[in-house]
């Protein structure tokens, strides 16, 4: 035998050798895990996805629910277009995608080589109608009927439900949401994220076999999903949409409150959005209207932090009743402004109030009253009332991203300001003005003390969460142990506001009584901001009414108006509510511009 061909005899034998080792590898050793493998390729999980929870109103009107709509999934791997040589650009047209999108979503959501991902949710017929006329040529892409969430109400307490959307990359990695996988959804404010254990529910899946292409051939099991467990709020509907339609397209807020309970029963905030639009894609449009100088998903109900003038008036009469400087019997002398040396404060009325007595000085706003009584007890005390009053801190009501506001004092100038607390910062605080910063929601606790005879109520939104039988909204408040002297004298001042010669007289109405406080607050970029913040009725008060309208002049002409609005339809029979703007509403509401 010749030398080549024994050579040729080992190449064949070392070459069988190698093929056979490799079937023992195959066929042996990794059997089970190439069988798996093989299964995988013809048998697929298709997740079904859960309805999330109903959100309902406090009279059982559903807030948020979830509603049937097409979405679009890919398998990343057996994407593939007859002719194509860019199947993702393909598809994105066909979707009405830019291809930049597409092509992200699939490089970053794909969670194995065979599972399908959503590309995008409810889509529209005409999509749909694309996709099935190109199914002959169009590999790795489904079409599938899931739940998605729907607001009924538009943008109506957009800002109380928030809105869901597709889990990010950086929530993905929290440790409270272990057990999201890319693609799920996920509350990403408001209700929908504070309550989103609870509305989210379980998916479901079906079990199904595919041919080479994909595409499905029998359903092999089905997992029905599980719906979300329900939430009911405090809210109402119909005095949400009231307080709405009263702030229209200007920015600002309102809360209406229960002083009681601290059952919210309005809470909006201007502009807003509607949240029905990320449940698909977002146009660009969209984009730069939720990115705009509006900036329309903030809650400025609850984060907003505002001068507040003449509404914290309140607590400098109560910081002098309490300590004795002053009863409803004390006088005052106005002559236009208040003087400290060289430097004066002056009052709003600039020919002066003359001689006043406290009821009418509280219900004139007059400016040189309040200093005095500023004076007389001093920032610290000043500060302190505030606190008793809730301002300086979170009400810590079940909405995220609250802010707390702030109670300046002179050694928080010294540490922060780095500079000495003077008497003219102890008259700007006297009156709402300088560096205190308070939030609407504060200032309805605030006022909500003395509707409901001194006590500080927690604000909440949520009362129930079916299954959840120890859950328990706060409904005690804690006494602020203010005597009841001085909750008589600041009824009987918030009283006069609303009556006669008072700085909110223009919404005087004979059905029932409103106390409150008007409040013109000075503020940087523009006009003062208009605030309005009082009770009614007033003999039996069942709800705490704060307005402020950003820049939007005095409140006693702005804001005003819209806290009466939001009362009528509160407090009146629904065949008597009133529509918007108002017409009754008389033009004799306040002589000048109060702080």
């Amino acid at each position: 035998m010749t030398p080549r061909l024994v050579i040729l005899r080992a190449v064949v034998a070392v070459a069988c050798a190698v093929i056979l080792g490799r079937l023992v590898q195959l066929q042996v050793i990794e059997g089970d895990r190439n069988r798996e493998l093989a299964d995988e390729n013809r048998i697929r999980i298709v997740r079904r996805m859960a309805p999330r929870g109903t959100i309902y109103d406090r009279h059982n009107r559903v807030l948020a629910a979830s509603r049937l709509a097409f979405s679009v999934r890919v398998v990343p791997e057996e994407l593939a277009m007859a002719g194509a040589e860019d199947p993702a650009a393909e598809l994105a047209t066909l979707l009405g995608l830019p291809e930049a999108a597409v092509k992200e979503a699939l490089h970053s959501q794909a969670l194995s080589r065979y599972e399908p991902m959503f590309l995008q949710r409810d889509v529209s017929e005409e999509v749909v109608a694309r996709l099935e006329e190109h199914a002959p040529y169009l590999s790795g892409v489904g079409v599938a009927a899931d739940a998605v969430r729907h607001y009924p109400h538009g943008s109506l307490a957009a800002h109380v439900l928030g809105y869901v959307r597709q889990i990010n990359a950086e929530e993905l990695t929290r440790p409270e949401n272990a057990g999201y996988r890319a693609g799920d959804l996920i509350g990403k404010a408001g209700v929908e994220k504070v309550t989103e254990r609870a509305l989210r529910g379980t998916d479901g899946g079906d079990q199904i076999e595919v041919d080479a292409r994909g595409r499905r051939v029998r359903t092999l099991g089905t997992v029905p999903p599980r719906p979300g467990r329900n939430v009911w709020l405090t809210l109402d509907v119909d005095l949400q949409r009231a307080a709405e339609d009263a702030l229209g397209g200007r920015a600002g807020a309102l809360v209406a409150m229960d002083p009681w309970t601290g059952e919210i029963l309005a809470l909006a905030s201007h502009p807003s959005y509607d949240p029905n639009m990320f449940v698909g894609a977002l146009t660009p449009e969209e984009w730069d209207r939720l990115r705009g100088p509006g900036h329309p998903q903030y809650n400025r109900a609850i984060t907003s932090r505002y001068p507040p003038g003449s509404v914290f008036k309140i607590v400098t009469a109560a910081a002098a009743l309490e300590s004795g400087k002053c009863d409803i019997r004390s006088r005052f002398l106005c002559t236009g402004a208040y003087r400290i040396g060289d430097w004066s404060f002056r009052c709003w009325r600039r020919a002066g109030h003359g001689t006043v007595d406290f009821v009418s000085g509280f219900g004139q706003s007059c400016n040189v009253m309040f200093v005095t009584l500023g004076r007389l007890v001093g920032v610290r005390q000043l500060a302190d009332m505030a606190g008793r009053f809730g301002l300086g801190e979170k009400c810590d009501i079940d909405l995220p991203e609250e802010a707390a506001g702030l109670v300046p004092t002179a050694e928080w100038k010294r540490q922060v300001r780095r500079e000495p607390w003077y008497p003219g910062d102890t008259c700007q605080m006297a009156v709402g003005q300088g560096d205190c910063l308070v939030t609407p929601l504060q200032v309805a606790r605030e006022f909500a003390v003395v509707a409901n005879g001194g006590s500080l109520v927690h604000p909440h939104l949520i009362v129930r969460i079916e299954g959840e039988s120890d859950y328990s909204p706060p409904v005690e408040g804690r006494s602020l142990g203010l005597r009841p002297e001085t909750i008589a004298a600041l009824r009987m001042g918030m009283e006069a506001v609303v009556a006669p010669g008072g700085t909110a007289a223009g919404i005087i109405t004979p059905r029932y009584g409103i106390a409150g406080k008007t409040g013109t607050a000075q503020a940087p970029g523009g006009d003062p901001h208009a605030w309005f913040a009082g009770y009614a009725p007033s003999d039996r008060p069942k709800l705490v009414v704060v307005a402020v309208i950003e820049h939007g002049g005095q409140g006693s002409e702005i804001a005003a108006p819209v806290a009466r609005h939001v009362f009528d339809v509160a407090l009146l029979p629904k065949d008597e509510w009133p529509s918007w703007p108002p017409v009754e509403l008389t033009a004799a509401a306040s002589p000048g511009e109060e702080n």
